[in-house]
């Protein structure tokens, strides 16, 4: 089954663009739901393009044995945004189609918000995804959906990993900052909103994501000290201090940073140091709402939070990564 047909370029052309990076156990499941895709809307103007991370595994020859990909291995530096850029500027559409390597789209979404006779219908768009989690030992544990208060579609100033864009709204941001380790997708649709453009989120699911739990207690402590939470928090809260929409998402994934800012400064104010434990107090609560069961989790957690509270106000002072100049990238086109 041959997935590409290039065209020149096009407006309404769709470019499937896929990221991965040691995805060999996800990618294959990936692809076949593009050849799905393809086949249920009937597409004749569009194209696939895989770029890869520097895989250690067999994502690359997985990616190969489905024909007329475009395949592109980031052999130097690599992360996310590095991907996505290099995918975006090697396409040939004007519909960007962003897909992560660990994700299976359904069909039936496409045609809710694009079109080959009349293009996308809205230039920044996706849609509901689920959740599928798993151990980091592989084990199974729910399918839930990832946002579960979305019963009619909503505008939202943030976007995950999958996403279509119009060629032009991307390039009116000039993609994604390099230098983003985490939330590069993040920090780019804040720009965007800024701007005035903001993601409509669909109701309908647009893929089921295959992934280890966010609250894996391996995931979060790599995710901890392998500094991702510096990009993530306190370098994006900085550069986008003035930009109003950060502000409901501090609210509402740094609940208990919040309260460390609130209580420090009401410490200081009184000079009363014991203001403090209610810090801890409101960390306790956001674990204990969590419902764990396991008192030595219990206390992981709390130890887990305060270090990531620490962390954000380091990075916020003190974080200041670069973009990223050069890199290297090899072309294979099967």
């Amino acid at each position: 089954m041959v997935l590409v047909n290039k065209f020149e370029k096009d407006k309404k052309m769709i470019s499937f663009i896929v990221i991965g990076k040691n995805e060999a156990k996800n990618i294959s499941r990936c692809f076949k739901s593009i050849r799905k895709t393809i086949e249920y809307n009937k597409l004749t103007k569009y194209e696939v393009i895989y770029v890869d991370s520097n895989s250690t595994d067999n994502s690359i020859e997985i990616a190969k044995s489905f024909k007329g990909i475009d395949i592109f291995k980031i052999t130097g530096v690599c992360n996310a945004a590095i991907g996505r850029n290099i995918g975006a500027k090697e396409s040939k559409g004007n519909v960007l189609f962003f897909i992560d390597g660990d994700m299976e789209i359904m069909p039936e979404f496409l045609p809710l918000v694009y079109s080959e006779n009349n293009g996308l219908k809205y230039n920044f768009v996706s849609g509901q995804f689920i959740d599928v989690k798993y151990t980091h030992k592989g084990e199974f544990i729910e399918k839930v959906p990832y946002y579960r208060d979305l019963n009619c579609d909503k505008y939202f100033s943030t976007t995950g990993g999958i996403f279509l864009i119009t060629r032009e709204l991307w390039n009116l941001v000039d993609g994604m900052k390099n230098k983003y380790k985490r939330s590069q997708e993040v920090e780019f649709a804040l720009r965007l909103s800024k701007k005035g453009f903001l993601l409509l989120r669909k109701k309908e699911t647009i893929a089921k994501h295959y992934t280890v739990d966010y609250m894996d207690s391996k995931r979060m402590w790599k995710m901890l000290f392998g500094g991702y939470h510096f990009y993530a928090r306190g370098l994006l809260y900085r550069e986008h201090i003035f930009n109003k929409y950060i502000y409901k998402i501090i609210i509402r994934n740094d609940s208990t940073f919040v309260m460390l800012i609130f209580f420090t400064t009401l410490s200081i104010i009184f000079n009363c140091p014991m203001i403090y434990y209610l810090y801890l107090f409101s960390i306790i609560s956001r674990v204990l709402l969590q419902r764990e069961k396991n008192l030595l989790n219990v206390i992981i957690k709390i130890l887990y939070y305060i270090i990531m509270d620490l962390n954000t106000i380091f990075s916020f002072f003190f974080f200041y990564p670069r973009e990223i100049k050069k890199y290297e990238i090899k072309y294979t086109k099967v």
